[in-house]
């Protein structure tokens, strides 16, 4: 078999023009001579398109076979087959030791695949020359394409052993987690290191970047780093002089510890600074901690803790604490003075997965009311006078009816500092459950079916006061607690169509730490006398039952309008909802005497009652008084029928407008009330227009009484309007007004060129904004308030690069601008540039940024910024 393959190549070699075989060996400079650049002479001979090479087929040998041992095993040139193939010719060297394949040329050996133009296969040295031509305008094309297991990358010329897997490569591209590394000559070691020389490392896509670290030799480790000699920034091809003696880039696929670099700045109040420096510890997969400060050179300073947490499928959430001691003016002066703030922030959240029968979460955002005026830079912040917290958990039981819910809730106002806290707040509840009616039944009801009993308990702690006097407060005095309970038991009976008769008789009761006792102390207040008010300490329960009925009647009733054919509008339908409920409560329960005492005061000759539970969280329980009242309500709803553009017949779908949504009005009448009977006269109403463009709310309530010289309501008709509102928001972007995208959803096609409408011209200028107008009235007495203003935001794309957003208002009553803030944005495709200003103000300040993209360089950026709390600009 030896023999024949011989004799083969012989032949091959005696046919075939000698001048097949020459080539032109091109030695580049660029490489140092050490990589081939083969000049290819064309020949249409022994043209194929796939070639396998099994580990034992080609064995090669100078050595007669009559000399050598039939029996002798030799090893195989190659481990594994060899596949290669190529689009045009594929020629044996007279040896048969070398293959070159010419356009589209590939070569498969195990897990590593090799793509070029050309490439010379040295089947006895296994190495693999390959490099790739160059079009008429100078441009390289079909250059080598490497593959090895999860290891790709292009590159101009490659020479690659296969066997100990080592290669020397000419201006390679290889992306490392985010950042791309170019290097003109490149030693590869092994499958994980790597030798470069006059490299460049960037977070730019582009071949040609817009910036890259120059490196004049370095080493790289996959997947974990680059280790560089002298280096130095370029930007677009022009040196800087920034540069560093050596260096590290680390990059791995999992997140690692680190320094914080930190921001520098400077104030007119504390001076200068560095903001946000520390180290970010990566704990484990699960948890992180970040530490970080602040320095100023007048001696304030600020630290921050944060952290991260995940366990997948059970739970996550964020902690972060800050600590601020600032100090303001000169130290010995009067205006010098000190302040200390703090936040803590926690948000958590459990996943669904997790336990479908227990929730627990948390919503955390406490700080002393001048935390983020002194040490925030965030106009949001800075205006946001609220905050709110809350801790919850709540836990159902299978197959029951009960459920507990436990929290801990906070709320704060910045502007007078006061604080409002419930610690804690815990409820016990129990559905609507039938206790007569067979499980399973949902038909054919009778009236015992029809009765429910439910449950409802809790137990709360609260108070409000300052920030200054919380930590002392008396937890016996000062702070509110009590328990509730309550087990209503109602049913209903269907008198007629729209007629229902709902009877219920409920059980209250609460128990309270303390009550009171007041009594007239001739000797207070200078001897005039006041009320003396004793806190007696001591639970106390009280209770009280009472029992009422209800009759309501809510009939539908519809009224239409239709139009003739020719005209656009079909028809309008207008619903009305009235409702009339007459409810009655019998004067039973707990005497009254048992709750409610008198003392005598003689400076008005009265004996006046109180409560002994006067203050307290939910009152006092009551049911003994006899009351009946009316309540009556009418809803409207008017809405049309639109017929399309093109449609006269009728036939198609119309479609809906509403008009309407809402308009309606509300009142009761107290029928056992001496005077006074009709209660206060309500409106609501609520409507989109254009398109739901333009939402529309109104409401108004008006006293039916008027009122005397003293502002109290007399049993005498004179409707007054107390109080109105009216908000309005109009939004409006470019899709609503460009009839080629309009009706298109988000990610779906535009039209195409050809059925676009021509009068129209598509210059990819996304826009929109928003206007909200907001007016209230107010009038409860003789004096009256009128509040109104006006916002405004809207962002546009000048161009695909530009962008600018903006927001901004009026107020009326004060008559002045309302927060405003403008930002502009450039992209700069691998850098993006930000311009944020308050141009005017109370926090007068801007902040400009250009600054590279990808996290990896985060910091390497330019700012320049001004806060509201430096010189004003």
């Amino acid at each position: 078999m030896k023999l024949l393959q011989k004799v083969f190549i012989l032949f091959v070699g005696a046919i075939l023009p000698l001048n097949i075989f020459a080539f032109e060996n091109n030695y580049h400079n660029s490489t140092d001579k050490l990589i081939r650049n083969f000049d290819f002479v064309s020949s249409d001979t022994l043209k194929t398109n796939r070639h396998v090479l099994k580990a034992d087929s080609l064995e090669l040998s100078k050595t007669d076979s009559l000399q050598t041992d039939s029996t002798a095993k030799k090893k195989p040139l190659f481990e594994t087959k060899v596949e290669y193939n190529c689009d045009d010719t594929i020629i044996f060297s007279l040896t048969g030791q070398s293959v070159f394949l010419k356009k589209n040329a590939f070569v498969k050996y195990g897990e590593t695949e090799l793509k070029a133009y050309y490439i010379e296969l040295d089947l006895e040295k296994k190495e693999a020359y390959a490099y790739g031509i160059q079009d008429t305008t100078g441009k390289f094309m079909f250059t080598p394409e490497f593959k090895d297991g999860s290891e790709e990358f292009n590159c101009k010329e490659l020479k690659y052993n296969f066997d100990t897997g080592k290669g020397l490569v000419n201006e390679v591209i290889t992306e490392q987690e985010g950042g791309y590394v170019h290097s003109e000559i490149t030693k590869k070691i092994d499958d994980k290191t790597f030798y470069l020389k006059n490299g460049k490392y960037t977070t730019c896509d582009h071949e040609h970047p817009h910036f890259y670290v120059k490196m004049t030799k370095a080493k790289m480790i996959k997947d974990d780093k680059i280790i560089s000699g002298p280096l130095h920034l370029v930007l677009e091809d022009v040196p800087l002089p920034l540069g560093l003696p050596f260096a590290m880039f680390p990059f791995t696929s999992s997140y690692s510890s680190g320094i914080i670099m930190p921001s520098y700045g400077e104030e007119e109040n504390r001076g200068f600074n560095l903001r946000g420096g520390g180290y970010y510890w990566a704990i484990n997969d699960y948890l992180d901690l970040a530490v970080k400060g602040d320095i100023f050179s007048n001696g304030s300073w600020g630290t921050y803790v944060e952290s991260k947490y995940k366990t997948r499928y059970r739970y996550s959430g964020t902690l972060a604490t800050e600590y601020h001691f600032n100090k303001y003016g000169d130290k010995g002066l009067d205006d010098y003075y000190e302040t200390t703030d703090f936040a803590i922030r926690w948000n958590h959240s459990q996943d669904s997965k997790a336990n479908p029968y227990r929730t627990f979460s948390a919503s955390v955002n406490v700080s002393t009311s001048n935390n983020d005026r002194n040490n925030s830079t965030s106009i949001q912040e800075i205006t946001n006078n609220q905050k709110q917290s809350s801790i919850s958990y709540s836990k159902k039981w299978a197959d029951s009816p009960f459920s507990l819910n436990a929290s801990l809730r906070h709320s704060q106002n910045s502007r007078d500092t006061t604080i409002a806290l419930t610690l804690p707040s815990m409820s016990l509840s129990m559905t609507q459950i039938y206790p007569f009616r067979a499980k399973g039944k949902s038909t054919n009801l009778r009236w015992y079916d029809k009765v429910g009993i439910s449950y409802s308990s809790k137990l709360e702690n609260r108070i409000n006061t300052k920030e200054s006097e919380l930590m002392s407060s008396s937890l016996q005095k000062e702070w509110q607690n009590g328990y509730q309970h309550s087990i209503p038991i109602s049913t209903n009976f269907k008198i007629a169509k729209d007629l229902t008769l709902s009877p219920t008789l409920s059980y209250q009761g609460v128990l309270y730490s303390r009550s009171i006792r007041k009594s007239w102390d001739p000797n207070a207040d200078g001897g005039d006398g006041d009320v003396q008010i004793d806190t007696i300490q001591g639970f106390k329960y009280a209770h009280n039952y009472s029992t009422s009925a209800s009759l309501s009647l809510s009939p539908k009733i519809y009224g239409m309008y239709t139009f003739k054919e020719s005209s656009k509008v079909a028809a309008i339908r207008h619903v009305m909802t009235p409702s009339v409920s007459i409810s009655y409560t019998p004067e039973i329960g707990v005497p009254r005497s048992k709750y409610y005492k008198t003392y005598y005061n003689p400076n008005t000759d009265t004996e006046v009652e109180y409560s002994i539970f006067e203050g307290s969280l939910y009152g006092t329980p009551s049911g003994a008084q006899e009351s009946g009242s009316i309540s009556l309500s009418l809803d409207n709803n008017i809405e049309a029928k639109l017929r399309t553009a093109n449609d006269t017949t009728g036939l198609e779908d119309m479609k809906k407008v509403k008009i309407l949504e809402s308009l309606k009005f509300s009142t009761s009448y107290n029928m056992f009330a001496d005077s006074l009977n009709w209660s206060t006269i309500r409106m609501t109403g609520r409507t989109k227009l254009f398109n739901k463009k333009l939402d529309l709310n109104f409401n108004g309530s008006v006293d039916p009484y008027k009122l005397n010289d003293y502002n109290q309501k007399i049993n005498e008709f004179g409707p007054r309007l107390t109080n109105a509102s009216i908000d309005l928001g109009f939004s409006l972007s470019s899709k609503d007004l460009n009839p080629n995208t309009k009706g298109k959803e988000e990610g779906e096609d535009k039209q195409p060129p050809k059925w676009r409408d021509p009068r129209y011209v598509d210059f990819d200028m996304p826009w929109s904004f928003s206007i909200d107008y907001g007016w209230t009235y107010s009038k409860p007495t003789s004096s009256k308030t009128i509040n109104q203003n006006v916002g405004l935001t809207g962002q546009v794309t000048l161009t695909p690069k530009w962008a600018l957003s903006f927001s901004t208002g009026y107020d009326f009553t004060d008559k002045e601008v309302t927060a405003t803030q403008f930002t502009v944005t450039r992209d700069l495709h691998c850098w993006e540039m930000r311009f944020n200003a308050i141009p005017f103000g109370t926090y007068q300040s801007y902040n400009f940024v250009i600054n590279v993209k990808s996290s990896i360089l985060q910091d390497m950026k330019y700012e320049k910024k001004q806060s509201w709390q430096d010189v004003q600009f």
